[in-house]
């Protein structure tokens, strides 16, 4: 019988299915500016300007995707959406690879290596289904600071994890407490989702005698006060402590929708086989895992909280673009445990068994909107900042009225489509 061997399972899936959700994405990116609402965004990543998109995380891979000799700038930020979501994607594989191995049986069991070549399968197809539901197929092929936030949710999610396993675990400890400070300084939505678990370990290895949770404080307040300084000094305003404080006063936006219509809705996404795998996936983990299930049950149910933005406040438009994608996400790693669990029950057809579920995960949420995702579209928001700049009298005040149009407004200025025009948020058009 061959000896299993010790270490990370399958090393290089994360970078295969990185590889893989590079082209899935890049071969679905717009020529232009697909969203009206993605304006602003794309403006202030030029520009590096955060005073309408306290994201510089996201600003940052925008002004850097400028840099690729590719398209015109609504194209490279598309670009920079679609390389940040496929790093999400392949955080996402190995947090699910993590999680399957995590079912395997007792070391002392009688147990060889190909017992475990149908696990990633499991992983790939969790992995893939989740990047191919509508919600996180937007957010990777369009520009906006969603596809950032999925980043850190998602390595935040596998510190956690790493330390559900290991308490004492120094690196994933102070990543987590990292990462949650990046999360509290710059975005609404992963600080709820990475707060708890951070709490809740650090106090359960503090506890068991390890020392790394003494650093935690200063690791959360240098990052999270370093992000919220860069986004301060970008926006070419005056230091306050009430615009440090203002991403925490935001993790209470939502819009009052209710969970079960949320959860229905994420169900749709993931399709019916994904939505009886991750249920099963909730039993099995639940049986062998209470506290991972418990801890990532709890994820699911407060990205569900957030998933809808409120429609007046374009503050917070893009960010919460992400609850429901990172929703999605953590149900893949439900849907990939109940895959597994499945699979394993045919004995010397899990194999086939594997790849067979793995295929129709996969092809179920790819056929909500079909081709169609990959079909050239128009850009109908280009379109309209090419009437209103020809409409605007040379050397005048512009008052966009409306937020869609201070967004374009303000990319035309980044891009100095109309360098003669200047933006005022008071009055009407005057000469």
């Amino acid at each position: 019988m061959d000896k299993v061997r010790h270490g990370p399972a399958w090393p290089f899936l994360a970078p295969a299915v990185f590889a893989g959700a590079v082209v899935l994405y890049a071969v679905a990116v717009p020529l232009g500016l697909s969203r009206v609402e993605a304006a602003a965004q794309v403006a202030a990543g030029i520009d590096l300007d955060t005073s309408t998109r306290p994201v510089p995380f996201a600003l940052l891979a925008i002004r850097l995707a400028q840099f690729i000799p590719l398209g015109d700038a609504p194209f490279r930020a598309n670009l920079a959406s679609a390389i940040l979501a496929a790093v999400a994607i392949a955080l996402l594989g190995r947090l699910c690879v993590e999680v399957v191995a995590l079912l395997r049986p007792p070391s002392n069991a009688r147990q060889a290596s190909h017992d475990f070549l149908h696990e990633p399968f499991a992983a790939v197809g969790a992995a893939f289904a989740a990047a191919l539901c509508l919600g996180t197929f937007a957010v990777g092929s369009t520009a906006g600071s969603a596809a950032a936030t999925l980043v850190v949710v998602a390595a935040g999610l596998l510190a956690a994890f790493a330390l559900f396993r290991d308490s004492g675990n120094r690196a994933a400890g102070l990543g987590l407490a990292a990462l949650s400070g990046l999360a509290g300084g710059v975005d609404p939505i992963a600080g709820p989702l990475l707060w708890p678990p951070l709490l809740g370990l650090s106090f359960l290895a503090l506890r068991k005698g390890s020392r790394w949770p003494l650093l935690v404080p200063l690791c959360f307040v240098a990052v999270w006060g370093a992000s919220a300084l860069a986004s301060v000094a970008a926006a070419s305003g005056g230091l306050s402590l009430a615009r440090l404080l203002a991403t925490f006063g935001a993790t209470a936006v939502h819009s009052g929708s209710t969970l079960p219509a949320t959860a229905l809705e994420l169900c749709d996404e993931l399709g019916v086989v994904g939505s009886i795998l991750a249920a099963i996936g909730i039993f099995v983990l639940a049986t062998r895992a209470a506290l991972i299930a418990a801890w990532l049950i709890l994820t699911v149910v407060t990205s569900l909280f957030f998933a809808h933005s409120p429609q007046h406040s374009s503050l917070f438009l893009e960010p919460t673009r992400a609850a429901l994608p990172a929703a999605t996400f953590v149900a893949g790693i439900f849907v990939s445990a109940g895959l597994l669990h499945v699979a394993g029950k045919l004995g010397r057809a899990r194999m086939a068994a594997a790849l067979a579920l793995a295929v129709i995960l996969v092809f179920s949420p790819a056929m909500d909107g079909g081709q169609g995702r990959w079909l050239p579209r128009s850009d109908p928001a280009m379109h309209l900042l090419d009437i209103a700049l020809a409409r605007t009298e040379i050397r005048s005040v512009v008052f966009p009225g409306t937020v869609e149009m201070d967004g374009l407004f303000r990319l035309a200025h980044s891009l100095a489509l109309r360098p003669d025009l200047a933006i005022s948020k008071h009055g009407r058009h005057s000469p």
